[in-house]
């Protein structure tokens, strides 16, 4: 498994200031996230910059590529799948099936339009110290894992300034890089409203 950069501790506020200053975040503001009950259906922890993310951003998608998953559904309720959950065990299981070295420490958090898998690497106590994978599905063997020296919001500020390698580029039809709530898309779904045209959505 390859690695890349190196981890900058920095709080989670901190790396949400980083993000947003490179990429608008929803004028609505992001989800609403009961934490008490996060912590006890993942008493693993989740890491402050995820929530702060999710306060901010919310659950959605980045360039109409790369989507950041929910601890529990919300745009998608009966959708367990594109949740933390769902995604951990998605990565766990290929973990498993394709020779990654601690599968059980695979946490998920994202995944892209090419069914890549982004992951927390939880080998420690405190969530705030967990580094991130990425699984490229149209690879294979241990050149399929890329792991990263930065938390999760920190590994979307490189993705932003197109800094990931090995060409992992969407293309896109306006400059920079751009988010839309998950539950923004599916409202505006069937109204012939282009999310990811030349133009953003005004509001």
């Amino acid at each position: 498994m390859a690695a890349a950069g190196s981890f900058d501790g920095s709080d989670g506020r901190r790396a949400v200031d980083r993000l947003t200053a490179l990429v608008a975040a929803p004028s609505g503001g992001g989800s609403s996230i009961d934490w008490g009950r996060v912590t006890i259906e993942y008493d693993h922890g989740i890491p402050d910059d995820y929530k702060e993310f999710m306060g901010v951003y919310g659950e959605g998608v980045f360039d109409n590529f790369l989507s950041v998953v929910p601890p529990i559904p919300e745009a998608y309720p009966n959708d367990l799948s594109a949740t933390v959950k769902g995604v951990t065990d998605d990565a766990q299981f290929t973990g498993e099936e394709e020779g990654f070295s601690d599968p059980d420490l695979l946490i998920g958090w994202g995944l892209t339009t090419d069914s890549d898998l982004l992951c927390w690497y939880a080998d420690g106590d405190d969530p705030n110290d967990w580094t991130t994978v990425l699984w490229r599905r149209h690879w294979s063997g241990p050149e399929a894992w890329m792991r990263f020296d930065c938390g999760m919001v920190d590994l979307l500020c490189r993705y932003v300034r197109q800094e990931i390698p090995q060409f992992w580029i969407p293309d896109l039809r306006y400059s920079g890089s751009r988010f839309n709530r998950s539950r923004d898309i599916r409202r505006y779904r069937g109204t012939g409203t282009d999310l990811w045209g030349p133009e953003p959505l005004a509001g």
